[in-house]
Order: structure tokens, then sequence, then C-alpha cells
């Protein structure tokens, strides 16, 4: 089984300006592979989850699905807005790798549901899914009408 051993922002901006959609922060990674990883040539799927944090970070339940991995955060008072994701595909080839991921995420958009901010506190959460293992996923919501 890999483990990720760091996962650090870098680069990201000093200043944001409102209304500029875009900004590119890049993510580096260390993983450590097991030596029956690089025997078998292992395959995983490397999730970077990039939020703005309030406060306390939220615990986070996580859905393993290979690259449609999904994070949850749980909270009861607030939530962390979610600001980007990037899924970078691996095979276990050596001991350990230094993956620089670049992750394009919208830091200055303003929406009335989120309020303003003068600042953003970014924080990744990285989650690998190996190829063979658990893969999960929740059914598309439905509703029903009810007869009385």
């Amino acid at each position: 089984m890999a483990k990720i051993i760091s996962v650090e922002l870098m680069s990201v901006p000093d200043v944001i300006h409102v209304g500029d959609e875009l900004s590119e922060i890049k993510v580096t990674t260390k993983i450590q592979f097991h030596k029956m990883d690089i025997q078998l040539g292992m395959e995983y799927c490397l999730n970077l989850f990039v939020y703005d944090v309030h406060g306390k970070t939220d615990t986070p339940i996580i859905i393993p699905n290979w690259d449609e991995s999904k994070l949850i955060p749980i909270s009861s008072d607030r939530r962390d807005d979610f600001m980007g994701r990037e899924v970078v595909k691996l095979v276990a080839g050596v001991p350990e790798i230094v993956l620089e991921t670049p992750i394009a995420l919208k830091l200055g958009k303003l929406s009335k549901k989120n309020g303003s901010y003068f600042s953003r506190k970014l924080e990744v959460f990285a989650t690998i899914a190996p190829a063979v293992g658990r893969a999960s996923k929740w059914s598309g919501p439905f509703e029903a009408t009810l007869v009385y």
C-alpha cells in the first residue's frame, strides 16, 4: 500500500484580485511505495482536494472510487469552501516519488452564498486510491410523490 509522506502548497499568489476567476497553485506530494507495490507495478490514483478552510478543519469522509473519489466534509455549524481538485494516475516503479501538480482554482470569484472574505486559508487534502481495493459511489437523488 502506498503512503502519502507529505502534501505542500507551493506558489500561492500573495494577492488575489477579486474577479480573477482562475489562479494556479502548485501542490507537491511525496509518496512512498511498499516493496510489493513496486513488484506488482501497482496502479494508484492520487486525488487532491483544495479547500478554503474557515476555522478548524472539517472532518472528512472519503468515498474512494478511483478517479471519481469524493471528499465530504462534516461540520455542525459551517462548511469549508471547495476551491478545486486534480486527479493524477500513477504506477509504483520506485520506492519514493515527488509529484508537482498544478491546480487551477477559482480564488477570486465572489458569490452571495459564500459571503465576502478578505483572505483565503487554503489547505489541500490528498488521498490515494489503489486500482485493487474498495470502490464506493452514491446514487443520484430522486424524488417520489407521496399519496395519502
